[in-house]
């Protein structure tokens, strides 16, 4: 490698890492990440309508759907919603973005930091500031501090994409959530459709476990098979947004949400306000230290979501699959429904309602 200063090195480049560059466009901005943008997919692709309009990103919608639908051992619980979900093309979104950010990129790996440092498998990089994107594993944080990306506070999730017989038996128009202990403890199916594709795959609420069973289960609950796995841990406990002389947003700072498991969002919402941040530093408005201050403070000022939603997470897979009966039932009050989503979208209100 040559001795080439960026103003800002990014390590991560999917949904955190594109967002935070997005807002350093017409800086010296180099993005690093093992996998070209687009490529790798993790994400189930599923948000509501009005962040990737918010983004402008509404070409990579594959299918709108304004119901949700949860099912358990016993019963089938609708939930009509005040606002539209989505799902969309993973590579198209993560393309797009990159294209916007004007930011350079290698496709290396990534070892360490020092904060003024990255080190690669290519040699040391240098930068102005930088940021850690890495995902849940956080590999510069947890080279300045290990332990900080502790798999105890992180739930598991495996999926898999499938196109489905033409006479498939689930209401292709809605988002399904499937909460049964005889399928999985402590965990949580799902099932996507996108389009001439279905996704669907299971989240265990206590790690990494022996999960091909329990989604052979779910496919044949469904009526599909599934194909080729892919899986990732889901931190959902928030971690310290800055470590030594670095920024750490989306997974690696453990912004994904307990109970629903949603990152997308939460990595879109603080890549921005992180973006925005380090372009003031960058600018000369604040110093390093100042940003660091800053960043901090707004991602403190959300823990009580964070909190709020890993408390429920805790709370309800604890509970009688009856009482959740109930409990779902008492929530498709269209009064309360409308009160819990409200609630779950108020992260990212800045961004206006749905």
């Amino acid at each position: 490698m040559d001795d080439t200063s960026y103003d800002a090195i990014i390590v991560g480049a999917s949904f955190a890492g594109l967002a935070v560059a997005n807002q350093l466009q017409g800086r010296h901005i180099l993005l690093i990440d093992q996998k070209y943008p687009g490529t790798g997919q993790t994400s189930a692709c599923g948000t509501i309508l009005q962040v990737l309009r918010y983004w402008g990103l509404l070409d990579s919608v594959v299918q709108t759907h304004d119901q949700l639908i949860l099912h358990t051992a016993q019963d089938d619980h609708p939930f009509p919603s005040p606002y539209t979900w989505c799902t969309f093309d993973y590579r198209q979104v993560c393309e797009t973005l990159f294209e916007r950010s004007q930011a350079e990129f290698l496709e290396i790996a990534v070892h360490g930091t020092d904060g003024e440092r990255v080190y690669t498998s290519e040699g040391e990089l240098r930068a102005r500031c930088i940021i850690d994107a890495s995902g849940w594993r956080a590999v510069l944080a947890e080279s300045l501090h290990p332990g900080y990306a502790k798999t105890a506070a992180m739930n598991f999730g495996i999926e898999t994409v499938v196109k489905p017989p033409w006479d498939i038996d689930i209401d292709t128009g809605s988002l399904h959530f499937v909460y049964d202990p005889a399928i999985l403890t402590h965990g949580v199916g799902w099932v996507f459709p996108r389009g001439d594709v279905v996704s669907f795959g299971i989240g265990s609420y206590r790690g990494a476990r022996r999960m091909r069973a329990p989604l052979d289960q779910l496919a044949t609950r469904i009526g599909l098979k599934r194909n080729e796995l892919h899986g990732t841990y889901f931190p959902y406990v928030l971690r310290s947004a800055n470590i030594g002389q670095i920024f750490v947003v989306g997974d690696a700072a453990g912004m994904c949400i307990g109970l629903t498991g949603e990152g997308i969002r939460p990595a879109l919402f603080f890549g921005e306000a992180c973006g925005k941040i380090v372009r003031r530093f960058l600018d000369g408005a604040i110093t390093l230290e100042g940003g660091f201050s800053e960043y901090t403070a707004f991602v403190n000022s959300r823990r009580p979501f964070f909190r709020l939603f890993s408390f429920l997470q805790r709370f309800l897979t604890r509970l009688p699959v009856k009482w959740i009966d109930n409990f779902a039932d008492l929530i498709r009050n269209e009064r309360v429904l409308s009160w819990v989503l409200n609630k779950y979208w108020s992260l990212t209100e800045v961004w206006g309602m749905p």
